[in-house]
């Protein structure tokens, strides 16, 4: 996986970083410095309900094979909630929501548009 830095740059990783431990401070009431942490291995680790958002292309990991995918690769177009689900669509245009168990088992995060 690309680091989150790489992809972005550091100023917007940052920015998400500190994003994600609000919400894990304010929703999850983790302690500040647990928030920040766990915020930290969640991006590290490409965990896709830490980082799955629109606008992000993931892609196919290797070593996974393709028949058992919905597609090479998928472009988020909404987050969705409860349980965590993205509305993607692959590279021929059909439009499908995953569980982002799904994208965390077969994919990885390839690109993120500004």
């Amino acid at each position: 996986m690309i680091r989150l830095d790489t992809l972005i740059g550091a100023e917007r990783a940052a920015a998400h970083v500190t994003a994600l431990s609000a919400r894990l401070l304010h929703v999850d009431r983790l302690p500040a410095d647990t928030a920040l942490r766990v915020a930290c291995e969640r991006v590290a680790e490409g965990d896709p309900i830490a980082l799955a958002a629109p606008g992000q292309t993931w892609s196919l990991r290797p070593g996974i094979d393709p028949d058992d995918a919905p597609a090479m690769s998928l472009l988020v177009l909404e987050r969705l909630t409860c349980p965590p689900r993205a509305a993607v669509e692959d590279e021929i245009g059909f439009h499908e929501v995953l569980p982002l168990t799904v994208l965390a088992a077969t994919y990885e995060l390839t690109a993120w548009e500004a």
